[in-house]
């Protein structure tokens, strides 16, 4: 991730709380409602203040949580020591990050393929398909061609609403296509996909975003 994409999360997450607040997209809970999960270990790639973490660990799945952001890990380490949770938290970049294989039972890729270059998605991507484990789950969701981030980068200033566009846009490095982030993960077992257009409250003015969200299934056979 570029040093002033990094630099802006670090403010953003030391001036607030909670900066994206701790709701959960309901794709992820309801599936995650009726699952036993202690004692499964996971990866919350790109985690930022650790909310997705947070929320496997309190029902006792073991975490690995990683971001660049240091004001981010730095907030997560200490949500964790409060509440006694099996969270271990790291600042590391992804692209230093070592994917080894089957390690986890769960990933988590919550708006962080959207902020990579080209060769670090894919990179990345990969990555994700060799640590989990056969019959892993994969949760990955990315800002797509409808937000109003992108929308902004090819239109004219003049033509749009800034105000509906949210504060970290610039932070962006990519948005998905439609079924783009589906095709990637076309040699797992699809349990839900979903893209749409949605209003965000939880940070900076109202904004809307574009998004995309899956839930796959890795294969039990080892690719």
């Amino acid at each position: 991730m570029k040093e002033a994409y990094i630099k802006k999360f670090n403010s953003v997450y030391g001036a607030n709380d909670s900066y994206y607040g701790f709701e959960l997209r309901k794709e992820f809970t309801n599936y995650l409602k009726e699952k036993k999960i202690t004692g499964q270990t996971a990866l919350d790639l790109g985690c930022g203040e650790g909310r997705y973490s947070l929320f496997m660990a309190k029902k006792g799945c073991n975490m690995l949580a990683v971001d660049r952001s240091s004001a981010g890990i730095e907030k997560l380490k200490k949500m964790a020591e409060i509440h006694q949770l099996p969270i271990s938290a790291e600042v590391i970049d992804i692209k230093d990050f070592v994917f080894e294989k089957d390690k986890f039972d769960i990933i988590i890729a919550a708006t962080i393929l959207d902020h990579l270059c080209r060769e670090l998605r894919h990179k990345t991507i990969n990555g994700i398909k060799k640590a989990l484990k056969p019959e892993g789950t994969l949760y990955a969701n990315v800002f797509t061609v409808s937000d109003a981030g992108y929308i902004t980068r090819l239109t004219a200033a003049s033509e749009i609403n800034s105000a509906n566009i949210s504060d970290t846009a610039e932070c962006m490095e990519y948005y998905f296509k439609s079924n783009e982030l589906k095709s990637h993960f076309n040699d797992f077992n699809i349990l839900h996909y979903y893209e749409g257009i949605e209003p965000d409250l939880s940070h900076g003015q109202p904004h809307n975003h574009g998004w995309a969200c899956l839930l796959a299934r890795k294969p039990a056979r080892a690719f």
